[in-house]
């Protein structure tokens, strides 16, 4: 009975943590679970602050739901980017993507 709660103490600090913090943008699944955007889930990743930074991520999403850019490419230069660089990814991210997205004559 200790160690159940030496475990759910943890627990539930973090859902209280949690709930004060504002509800991020999700789209529901057919099966009943729940995603984060893709421009949220760039921006919170990659940890963009300046207002260029929110522009070119609006810009890649819009590319992605446009076809214009596999949304596959975009994860893998993501996870490779954050990978890489944990402080502050973005530089790294937008200069891959860049690059490979002129491969594919996609231009931001």
């Amino acid at each position: 009975m200790r160690a159940l709660s030496f475990l759910l103490a943890p627990l539930a600090l973090l859902a209280g943590l949690c709930v004060g913090q504002a509800a991020e943008p999700m789209t529901a699944l057919g099966n009943g679970s729940r995603v984060t955007s893709l421009e949220n889930r760039l921006s919170k990743g990659l940890k963009a602050r300046q207002p260029q930074e929110f522009q070119f991520l609006k810009s890649v999403v819009a590319s992605v739901h446009g076809g214009r850019l596999p949304q596959k490419l975009v994860d893998s230069t993501f996870l490779w980017a954050v990978n890489r660089t944990q402080k502050y990814p973005f530089p790294v991210f937008e200069r891959a993507l860049r690059l490979q997205a002129s491969r594919l004559g996609v231009t931001f």
